[in-house]
């Protein structure tokens, strides 16, 4: 396909595509306590995964923006990407999959017990790559233009430093003791946008940081405030457009309201939608440049070494047999699903120690990848970047709009920053959300630059 000149700049070629994801009624998502399983109830509101590929007639990627809580661990990606690479011109390694982190999704993430290799996790694979497929056989000309804007008010810190020398979470509004300090935000709205030859918007790709959490682990399906905003964002630019969104460094960023309702959900949806829409209307006019039409991907595998707070495997190993005894004995015994749930409960860091320590080489492989399109650089991260470091990496960025994407390609828990081990809270207990070291986090930090700076 041959790009058509428009003033003395080419086109690029980008297609979109989508496909439903939605769980059926009956399969799991993330809940609490010992197995972390419980099974939705019925839908709020569909999920999706959405497509976006860019090609500037030399090199071609995919970024697949999913309303997931996550992916499973690697070999998922490897999966998609295999199946994109075989179907289309795109390497697999120029594939990006992105997860908004929104909780009252599919179970997919490995900090339940759930079994991963069930066959609608095949399915999904399937879908996403699916999706991408599509997207690249619906190419078309158009411009891209990045931007970014502002929101404040529907994110907080989640961690509360108070009086008493602790750290509490923001919907905690019990915490003894006066609030000393907050960690940072981030308020920046990212916004590229697809623009086809005579004006009209193709796709829009957007970028904030708070976790999906509105509604939070409930049991109606629901995409919690990005799938609103995204929603509010087609509906305003007509038939023909896509919206997707990326989340950025959110490991301690939550929306002001918690565990509430899809009506909270809706609100901060409406609000982000109105913000990215501010920006890609912006965008829109002729006399605003398109950026340069280059498409450029990288990534770098590191090795992260597991926390040395953890027991020895045999201890572990007897540790947990013996929780399972006595949840057993309860269960033979006639006690309620609450009651054995309830002792359950009382063991959960065994059962957590027991899944870490299952990991012989107390290490885990991650990736960090790194999307340029022309002058805006997208940064995977697998799992929960804390905001500070993401703030960091942007703000020495050599590109001119630099966004974090969190939650890409697996996840693989939180990465805090160094100084949170000492202060201690939720993110650095013990668990399979929290695995590595104090080290992983900077070494993400570090990784991104050099990516960054070798793609400038």
């Amino acid at each position: 396909m041959v790009m058509p000149p428009f003033g003395n700049e080419h086109y690029c070629l980008v297609g979109t595509a989508r496909v439903c994801i939605t769980p059926e009624v009956g399969m799991p998502y993330l809940g609490y306590g010992w197995d972390r399983q419980d099974f939705f109830l019925g839908v709020s509101d569909d999920l999706w995964a959405r497509a976006l590929v860019i090609d500037d007639g030399e090199r071609t990627a995919a970024l697949i923006a999913c309303d997931m809580i996550g992916f499973p661990p690697a070999p998922f990606a490897a999966a998609v990407r295999a199946q994109v690479a075989t179907h289309t011109s795109i390497p697999g390694e120029h594939v990006m999959l992105s997860a908004s982190h929104a909780h009252s999704t599919h179970a997919a993430i490995d900090l339940s017990t759930l079994d991963l290799e069930w066959p609608w996790v095949q399915n999904l694979a399937n879908s996403l790559a699916g999706a991408a497929i599509a997207a690249w056989q619906q190419r078309e000309p158009a411009s891209i233009k990045v931007g970014s804007g502002e929101i404040r008010g529907i994110s907080q810190n989640r961690r509360v430093f108070r009086s008493d020398g602790k750290v509490y979470r923001n919907w905690n509004d019990a915490a003894p003791g006066e609030v000393v300090r907050r960690g940072p935000i981030d308020p920046e709205v990212g916004v590229l946008l697809a623009q086809r030859p005579d004006g009209t918007p193709l796709a829009v790709l957007s970028n904030f940081t708070a976790h999906p959490i509105c509604a939070m682990s409930q049991p109606l399906v629901s995409a919690d405030f990005p799938g609103f905003a995204m929603a509010a964002v087609e509906a305003a630019l007509g038939p023909g457009v896509t919206a997707l969104f990326t989340q950025g460094a959110c490991g301690d960023i939550n929306p002001p309201m918690v565990r509430r309702n899809i009506r909270d959900a809706r609100e901060i949806g409406l609000q982000l939608g109105g913000e990215v829409l501010r920006v890609a209307a912006s965008l829109l006019p002729a006399e605003v440049s398109a950026v340069e039409q280059r498409v450029q991907v990288q990534s770098q595998r590191l090795r992260w070494a597991y926390r040395t707070d953890l027991p020895s495997k045999d201890e572990a190993e007897r540790a947990y047999a013996a929780a399972k005894a006595q949840v057993g004995e309860l269960e033979r015994g006639g006690a309620s699903a609450t009651e054995v749930r309830a002792e359950a409960n009382k063991h959960r860091v065994v059962l957590e120690q027991y899944e870490l320590t299952r990991n012989d080489a107390r290490q885990e492989k991650g990736e960090i990848q790194v999307m340029v399109i022309g002058d805006s650089a997208w940064v995977g991260v697998p799992g929960e970047l804390f905001c500070q470091i993401g703030l960091d990496i942007k703000g020495q960025s050599p590109f001119t709009n630099t966004f974090i994407v969190g939650y890409a390609n697996c996840y693989q828990g939180y990465f805090p920053t160094p100084i949170a081990y000492e202060e201690g809270g939720y993110e650095v207990n013990i668990g399979r959300w929290s695995r590595f070291t104090a080290v992983a986090g900077e070494s993400v930090q570090e990784t991104a630059f050099e990516l960054l700076y070798s793609l400038q």
